[in-house]
């Protein structure tokens, strides 16, 4: 994910191994205060971690990554190399927890921006490139004969001025114009399932901090909660929140273009969801939908 795996990898001096190991009772504990995850889904990515190969240390080798299935997978291999500690040639528990966070939590931008990044190192992408990668995914027999129109129809719609190369820019910004939901569907990434993440809201005690009591659940938002949320979100996938708030792709684009900063881009689109909503824009209703958006920081903002 080029420049985004600052915010995945740590540096030696702040890792979670200097503090404790797998047979240490706050292994877990420990990895989820450094990385802001629930209990619950460091749990979860422990047993799957466990279950890629890690060593009896919590770290997975290459060697051992290499003999699991995901690694036959070319899109999944190169998202498992964006975690690896370039001294260690290792992947440990924490990064594997910050890359998938990454990828549950980064906005829609930030993910095409990685996923261009990965395909060719950032590279400008070729024709014959991308009918190589193509035919990488048309992996059964009966799809072999559909690859070179389907290189055509999304060569010709990502490279407009047929210029022969698809760059950073015209690969985020022809992706950024198919529809929404089909961009969410491509892109998103849940650490838990949300039937389970909803349950356990209900459940256990540090997600449960986060839910609101009746009287909280009946009062407008003020200001300058908007503005803390606005704090909260604003590096995250916040297109998402305004979909959920019932924000068109026009409505977003004239919050974008109103303001510079990607902060006052989401204050300004709060206040136009209270505005709109009036009695109705109450704090229950936007928590639910900073929950769905898997954004429980800014929802607890609401409590």
């Amino acid at each position: 994910m080029g420049a985004f795996t600052s915010q995945i990898v740590l540096s030696e001096s702040k890792a979670c191994a200097k503090h404790t190991d797998p047979n240490m009772a706050n292994w877990v504990t420990v990895h989820a205060v450094a990385t802001e995850l629930s209990i619950a889904e460091v749990e979860r990515l422990w047993l799957r971690f466990q279950q890629l190969g890690s060593s009896e240390r919590g770290v997975l080798s290459l060697e051992a990554l290499a003999h699991h299935s995901v690694h036959k997978d070319p899109f999944s291999r190169k998202v498992m190399m964006q975690f690896v500690d370039k001294e260690t040639k290792t992947i440990s528990f924490e990064n594997f927890l910050r890359g998938l966070k990454w990828c549950e939590t980064s906005s829609t931008e930030n993910k095409l921006r990685g996923i261009f990044r990965m395909l060719n190192g950032g590279k400008s992408i070729s024709r014959s490139m991308f009918k190589e990668m193509m035919e990488s995914l048309y992996v059964q027999p009966g799809d072999k004969g559909n690859i070179d129109r389907v290189v055509d129809t999304l060569y010709r719609f990502m490279d407009p001025e047929n210029k022969g190369t698809i760059n950073e820019k015209t690969f985020v910004k022809s992706c950024l114009q198919l529809p929404e939901s089909t961009l969410e569907a491509a892109l998103n990434f849940e650490l838990l399932p949300s039937p389970m993440r909803q349950e356990l809201h209900s459940r256990l005690p540090e997600l449960s901090r986060m839910t609101f009591t009746p009287n909280v659940g009946r009062s407008v938002v003020d200001d300058a909660t908007l503005q803390n949320v606005a704090f909260k979100v604003y590096t995250k996938d916040w297109v998402r929140l305004a979909n959920k708030l019932d924000f068109e792709f026009e409505d977003i684009k004239e919050f974008k273009s109103k303001h510079r900063d990607p902060q006052s881009q989401v204050y300004a689109m709060l206040k136009s969801w209270k505005t709109r909503e009036g009695d109705s824009a109450q704090s229950s209703v936007l928590a639910q939908a900073l929950r769905d958006c898997r954004m429980d920081e800014a929802a607890a903002q609401l409590s």
